[in-house]
């Protein structure tokens, strides 16, 4: 009878792992698709300004005013992400409740187990689709999600290990 597999390892929730996780797990997509809200925006803050500057209704107030240029902000905003996509998703990263956190990984039998102060995710092996091996870390593809797992924390036989559940 072989023994149970039993593998702990602590790490910490910090800018080097989020960057990391970001050029290991997040494809910006360059394409013309991810401009269409910046634009939807931008059309609803002009078209607003311009039926408020042409009416001479009631409806022109200093709200509506407001709420053109709200919506050219908001489109300002989301072009700012879109442009800045990885600092933007390293900001909002550090600005969570798990930033600083330190980690304690368990992979056994029956699966990956990520215990915090603020996380606690169990990633069973029979809940896995599939697992990618990347330079630095393994994408383990969930139904709807994706998670990353780094190879900072794990040895060759570890590895070996995640990669066979498969």
């Amino acid at each position: 009878m072989s023994q149970a597999f039993r593998y702990t390892a602590e790490y910490v929730l910090d800018k080097s792992y989020f960057e990391e996780c970001y050029q290991q797990s997040v494809n910006p997509n360059p394409s013309p698709k991810r401009f269409i809200k910046t634009a939807v925006f931008a059309l609803i803050g002009l078209a607003i300004l311009m039926l408020d500057a042409i009416s001479s209704a009631a409806m022109s107030t200093k709200e509506t005013y407001y709420l053109g240029y709200f919506f050219i902000g908001l489109a300002v905003v989301e072009f700012l992400s879109i442009r800045f996509n990885k600092t933007w998703w390293l900001w909002r990263q550090m600005m969570s409740k798990a930033a600083g956190e330190h980690v304690s990984l368990t992979i056994d039998d029956k699966g990956i187990n990520s215990q915090s102060l603020h996380v606690n995710q169990q990633i069973l092996w029979t809940d896995i689709y599939r697992i990618t091996e990347t330079d630095s870390g393994l994408l383990i593809k969930l139904e709807k999600t994706t998670t990353y797992l780094s190879k900072r924390c794990l040895d060759k036989s570890v590895i070996d290990f995640i990669i066979n559940k498969q």
